[in-house]
């Protein structure tokens, strides 16, 4: 990897969300010099939300977007996920570390992981189960339908520090959750291998209403692994309060990894 081929960043957004919610932070990543993807998965909003569980939203992540990148385009990448997206994405990326993969013949692969907020789950264990067995209050559980879950209030809760005269236009962005996908194991993560060995990074939110810093500081203990930890004064949705910044930090944490290969 080198600034001159820098890698793809994939965007894994958190649960009731899309990467479209990455919108402010997209630009500063192109003046950057960096091109972004999308990495959406089927829980959020389905069409049958008893047909999905976190393993699903891992395949697909891995299936329809990580490998075709890799294999077929042929580019190296960065995963970038937030909150439950750090499920899906430690589940998908496992494996593919660029050391891994040129270890059986693979010229490309996953040269970093990055964090923001992100939910840190272990083999074998579900969402629900790392955040303390019980849906806070600010989950509707049932809404809008059953198998769902909405955020409320989606403003003090994820956008705690945005500007208020943004509510209308970061509301649009909420979309139901399948509740299943929280309440089954997840797979293997990534994050556990020695082939992501300075290659980890963390955003970690202070002032957060959904995911806690005393929480994200547990997920971190619980790895058991190194991170390279930078503490944001922000809410849940940096990408959204603090985009420059953020941006700034994230092509950081990329060059960083590229110091892994000299």
């Amino acid at each position: 990897m080198s600034s001159a081929n820098p890698p793809l960043i994939v965007i894994v957004p958190g649960a009731f969300g899309t990467p479209d919610g990455f919108n402010k932070l997209l630009p500063y990543l192109t003046e950057a010099g960096y091109t972004t993807h999308p990495g959406a998965y089927p829980s959020c909003n389905p069409s049958d939300p008893t047909n999905v569980s976190s393993a699903q939203d891992i395949a697909f992540l891995r299936d329809s977007v990580l490998l075709p990148l890799l294999n077929d385009q042929g580019k190296d990448v960065v995963v970038l996920a937030h909150s439950y997206g750090g499920v899906v994405a430690g589940g998908a990326a496992n494996g593919l570390a660029k050391g891994t993969r040129q270890a059986h013949g693979h010229s490309t692969g996953i040269v970093g992981l990055i964090y923001v907020a992100g939910n840190i789950t272990l083999e074998g264990e579900a969402l629900l189960t790392a955040v303390g067995g019980v849906y806070p209050p600010f989950i509707k559980v049932g809404t809008p339908s059953e198998g769902l879950a909405i955020i409320e209030p989606a403003m003090d809760i994820l956008y705690n520090d945005c500007d208020r005269a943004l509510e209308a236009e970061l509301n649009a962005f909420m979309q139901p959750h399948a509740l299943r996908a929280f309440e089954m194991p997840a797979t293997a993560p990534a994050w556990a291998e020695s082939a992501f060995d300075g290659r980890r990074a963390y955003v970690r939110t202070l002032e957060d209403c959904c995911n806690p810093s005393s929480l994200q500081d547990a997920w971190l203990e619980k790895s058991k692994v190194e991170w390279d930890v930078v503490d944001f004064q922000t809410g849940h949705m940096p990408f959204v309060s603090q985009p420059r910044a953020l941006a700034e930090q994230i092509v950081r944490f990329v060059e960083g990894f590229g110091r892994c290969d000299v």
